[in-house]
């Protein structure tokens, strides 16, 4: 009896197991291999003096190759964490193949134009389609999109989806080029997908946040500001402010005892806003030869020093010499109008970075980042083909010079959509 349910339980695991390797062997992802007739399908839509380029370059060719080796195998880490199964990919997806096919269609048919009776009466027969891709584009958005912004997108989306369903019925969709193209973005959406599945996972936790700064005090804000403190201290002790601007000060102002230019109470210098509007607003709150108490920029702290004001009116100041008239066809470039008198301060600071404590955090997040994703690409590999045939029009490629050899070279990358 007991041998009788041994072998029934050995029986039952090992179906359970051929269950599990039938299921790992059923599915099997499309991003494992790109082949060469993929590859030459691909470059086929490309101008013949890119393939041409690409044809006599093996170099070219093999970098050509290799770049889609981290996307597809970051795809695959994606498939198998289940991020293809989401509906926000799948939204995705879909939109990346009308693009796809609408660019296709466009380049296709250069002349092909839209009206606004088709794209308007696509837009009213798939009004919950749109909403619902509105929502999924804007979700991130750190403002709400205005009702123009809305508008504009409605008629972009209804151009590009009326293009794509002329794509569908010209047999497009199906040619081997194009489902290249679309497999290409669909793993181009899996990689980000996976890129942002392990960013929202690898961010800080207030523990390791306590940690680091722990050990990098030059990245703990606190203690930044004590120090600019200190130094306001020493300053009104008597102690002259640009020694130790010239001291301390970590930016290109050390050299000058923490001198600024001349800004206006926007915060511009020669008509271009560079002054954080917490340094303007505690500069004009002095009176000549005042200091500020600590104030806290974008990107740290500061002690400011007002040293001068004047009123400044731009249109006395001369004018420039006369410019070469302009090339006949050509736009003349406008004249800037100058503005009026303006009420204008110089001051000097005394500065403190807090670079390191406002970014640290991003900074160690994208380190371990890189590092998960380093280890996908070693955990899912991608077969490459060693070469691919190219075919140029009014040639035959077994005469191209350097096709199979090359003479080395470098590509900054060729894009199938670059003549669309």
């Amino acid at each position: 009896m007991k041998s009788f349910t041994k072998l029934i339980l050995t029986i039952a695991v090992a179906a359970s197991l051929a269950t599990t390797q039938s299921c790992a062997f059923f599915f099997k992802s499309e991003f494992v291999e790109i082949k060469a007739e993929e590859l030459s399908a691909l470059v086929e839509a490309l101008p013949d003096n890119q393939k041409r380029q690409l044809a006599q370059n093996k170099a070219m060719r093999d970098q050509f190759i290799t770049q889609f080796k981290t996307p597809f195998a970051l795809a695959q880490a994606a498939e198998a964490e289940g991020l293809h199964k989401t509906d926000e990919f799948k939204q995705e997806m879909a939109f990346r193949t009308d693009q796809t096919l609408a660019g296709e269609y466009n380049r296709r048919n250069p002349d092909a134009i839209v009206s606004k009776e088709e794209s308007d009466a696509y837009f009213n027969a798939h009004k919950a389609q749109f909403d619902s891709f509105f929502t999924l584009i804007t979700r991130n958005a750190k403002q709400a999109p205005s009702d123009s912004d809305k508008e504009m997108m409605h008629e972009q989306w209804s151009q590009i989806q009326v293009l794509a369903e002329k794509g569908r019925q010209a047999g497009i969709e199906k040619e081997a080029g194009v489902q290249v193209q679309l497999k290409i973005g669909k793993a181009s959406l899996l990689a980000n997908a996976y890129s942002k599945s392990v960013s929202d996972k690898m961010v800080m936790t207030p523990e390791e946040k306590k940690r680091y700064v722990s050990e990098h005090p030059e990245a703990d804000v606190d203690k930044i500001k004590e120090k600019a403190q200190a130094l306001l201290t020493r300053v009104k002790n008597g102690e002259d402010f640009a020694t130790i601007a010239k001291e301390f000060n970590e930016d290109d102002t050390k050299t000058t005892g923490g001198e600024m230019p001349w800004f206006d109470k926007e915060g511009k210098v020669g008509g271009s806003p560079v002054i954080d509007e917490p340094y303007v607003q505690a500069a004009f709150a002095l009176e000549k030869g005042g200091v500020s108490e600590v104030v806290k920029s974008r990107v740290g702290f500061h002690v400011v020093k007002l040293d001068d004001k004047r009123i400044y009116d731009p249109s006395k100041e001369p004018k420039p010499a006369a410019t070469p008239a302009p090339l006949p066809g050509a736009q003349p470039t406008p004249t800037p109008t100058p503005e009026g008198p303006q009420e204008q301060v110089r001051t000097r600071h005394i500065f403190l970075s807090t670079m390191l404590a406002d970014t640290f955090e991003e900074q160690e997040t994208q380190a371990k980042v890189k590092r998960v994703m380093e280890d996908a690409t070693l955990k899912y590999p991608v077969k490459l083909p060693t070469d691919f045939t190219i075919n140029v029009a009014g040639y035959n490629p077994s005469t191209l010079p350097g096709l199979g050899g090359g003479s080395g070279g470098t590509m900054k990358g060729i894009d199938p959509n670059a003549n669309k």
